[in-house]
């Protein structure tokens, strides 16, 4: 149940000043939840982020199994201003005999979704970058929670690597769900016909990377309208923390290089993505 002693923040609307919102990050990963990690600890950080003078509004954190969807959920339970996405990743899937059948556990916090904050159904998706990978797996995983997606009238969180294709192709049969793309990387052609099926596109700390051509082109050619900022966090750190554990604080740097490669302000880049993260989640506390 929700805590009724914890402090209830109304988000700012579309017509005030937006901070910044960061729609992905993983805080029950093991890169923050350690009791070993030597960095600062997160709760710190998330107290700082998400305080009254904080320079974010909200954090969309991600669970990427049901055995750390709960963890998710406690999280976002005890911010406000932090929500959940609960799902099975891709890369999970080898870690259940049948992980279809795991998907049912998520049942009773999404019968519950908004008294858990559940925002979306992720992060799902198809990753085919190892060779060893059991793709029919997968696939079935995949399709499960686009049909799980669309009873339970939830957006979804897509993550593809090397089967771009593949993903757009299983979207096309379920023209009702809504996503983000993750982490975009493929063309502006494909952009464009997501868009058209009113899906938006994910952009993180890949895109300050100079080595990254292809995707800051990509990234400078995208519609402003359809873009969340995300950071993938505790990954993908922007330059120059590359390397370093990733923290949503850090969605700034991706704000002010999206703004330069757009030739906009970044004031313009937050209100209009978090405006964007807004429609997409719907974000309100409960």
């Amino acid at each position: 149940m929700w805590c009724s002693s914890t402090p209830k923040r109304p988000l700012a609307s579309a017509s005030t000043k937006m901070k910044l919102i960061d729609t992905h990050a993983h805080y029950c990963d093991s890169w923050f939840t350690a009791p070993e990690t030597p960095e600062q600890p997160y709760t710190e950080i998330i107290d700082r982020l998400l305080g009254p003078d904080g320079e974010l509004e909200a954090i969309v954190n991600v669970a990427t199994t049901p055995d750390n969807a709960p963890i998710c959920i406690e999280q976002a339970r005890r911010w406000p201003g932090m929500y959940a996405a609960v799902g099975i990743h891709p890369c999970d899937c080898q870690l259940y005999a049948d992980p279809v059948a795991e998907l049912e556990r998520l049942r009773p916090w999404l019968d519950h979704a908004k008294e858990h904050k559940i925002v979306a159904l992720g992060e799902i998706g198809l990753d085919y970058h190892y060779p060893d990978t059991d793709r029919d797996k997968q696939r079935a995983v995949f399709i499960a929670q686009l049909e799980m997606a669309a009873e339970y009238d939830l957006p979804v969180i897509l993550h593809s690597r090397d089967a771009t294709g593949e993903c757009v192709d299983l979207i096309r049969q379920y023209p009702t769900v809504r996503g983000v793309f993750h982490a975009y990387g493929g063309s502006v052609e494909t952009a464009n016909e997501l868009i058209e099926h009113g899906w938006y596109l994910g952009l993180g700390g890949v895109i300050t990377f100079p080595s990254a051509k292809r995707i800051r082109r990509v990234a400078a050619a995208l519609p402003l309208e359809r873009i969340l900022l995300e950071t993938d966090c505790p990954y993908t750190a922007p330059e120059p923390y590359r390397g370093t554990r990733n923290h949503s604080g850090l969605v700034r740097r991706t704000a002010e290089e999206l703004a330069m490669l757009q030739g906009r302000e970044v004031e313009e880049v937050i209100g209009k993505t978090s405006e964007n993260a807004h429609e997409f989640f719907t974000l309100t506390e409960p």
